[in-house]
C-alpha cells in the first residue's frame, strides 16, 4: 500500500489532514489532483455531479428500476461514497486499466482506503474502496 497525506485545514494549529492508502496495481488510476479532495482548493465539484448524473440518473429509468433508485441513487450515503470516486479516479486512465486487466484475480485485494487524521493522532477511517466499488459507478 502506498500512503499519501495531505494537510485539509489549520485553525489555530489544529491540523486536519487527507489520508490515502492506496493499492500499488490502482496507482496508476488515481487523479493527479486527488490530493485536493475535500481541501478548499477542490475544483471537481461539478464534474463529480454530471458524472453521478450521466451514470446514474441518465442511465436508470426511475419507474423501471425502483429499487435501484431507492438503494443507490436516492441514497445520499452511495451518492458521497460515488463522487468520492469521481474525485480521485482518472476516469481516462481507468479506462485503460480495464483495457489492460480484462481479469482480475484477486479484486478484494485492490483497495484505496480513506481517511482523516488530525494533528493529535486521531485518524477517523471514511472510505474503503474496492476496483469493484469503482467499476460499479464507472
Amino acid at each position: 500500500m502506498i500512503k499519501t497525506t495531505a494537510l485539509i485545514s489549520d485553525e489555530n494549529g489544529y491540523k486536519k489532514y487527507n489520508l490515502f492508502e492506496i493499492h500499488e496495481d490502482l496507482q496508476n488510476i488515481i487523479a493527479d489532483d486527488y490530493l485536493e479532495y475535500s481541501t478548499s482548493n477542490f475544483k471537481k465539484a461539478a464534474y463529480c455531479e454530471l458524472m453521478y448524473k450521466k451514470n446514474f440518473y441518465d442511465k436508470y429509468d426511475e419507474t423501471t428500476y425502483k429499487e435501484v433508485y431507492v438503494r443507490y441513487i436516492n441514497n445520499e450515503k452511495f451518492k458521497d461514497k460515488a463522487k468520492f470516486i469521481y474525485s480521485i479516479i482518472d476516469y481516462d486512465k481507468y479506462v485503460k486499466f480495464v483495457e489492460e486487466n480484462q481479469t482480475i484475480e484477486n479484486p478484494n485485494e485492490l483497495i484505496i482506503s480513506y481517511g482523516v487524521v488530525d494533528s493529535d493522532g486521531v485518524k477517523i477511517e471514511i472510505y474503503n474502496i474496492g476496483i469493484v466499488d469503482i467499476s460499479f459507478v464507472f
